[in-house]
């Protein structure tokens, strides 16, 4: 359920890092590969009390139930698509699951000159790229659900 992007660099010594590329709300973001677990089709969510901001549900994948972090609420938007994707993430915590876009991810390899600092304040972040004139923000995964 991957595509893979054009972004390969053959040959070259310096370090690459891959990153999946998906959407939220139309809002395009990227986590490292190496911090994904999987993607699935979306399954309800069951509703559960809690006080950590953004994680208010839980959602079942065969025999494994799942805490959900809601990127979108958490970026005040709305998953697009009628048949949104579940995309697992390994947090220090253990897996998660996030509601993104039902457009598939894709794959990205890209050297490590090409990342930056992200300055936005909106989501934690190990930082961006730039692909023409959008930034990208490369999600961090260890601090979604983290009290400031």
């Amino acid at each position: 359920m991957l595509r893979t992007g054009q972004n390969h660099h053959r040959g070259t010594a310096r370090q690459s890092y891959q990153l999946l590329v998906f959407f939220v709300g139309g809002r395009r973001l990227a986590v490292k590969a190496v911090d994904v677990s999987g993607i699935s089709q979306w399954a309800e969510p069951i509703p559960v009390a809690g006080r950590t901001p953004f994680m208010t549900s839980v959602v079942r994948q065969g025999q494994t139930v799942l805490p959900v972090f809601d990127l979108a609420a958490s970026l005040r938007l709305t998953v697009q698509g009628s048949s949104p994707l579940c995309l697992r993430v390994k947090h220090s915590l253990g897996e998660m699951a996030m509601c993104i876009d039902e457009e598939i991810p894709v794959l990205h390899t890209l050297d490590s000159a090409t990342l930056q600092t992200y300055h936005g304040k909106d989501l934690p972040a190990d930082g961006s790229y730039t692909n023409g004139l959008d930034e990208i923000p490369i999600l961090s995964v260890s601090q979604l659900g983290s009290t400031e």
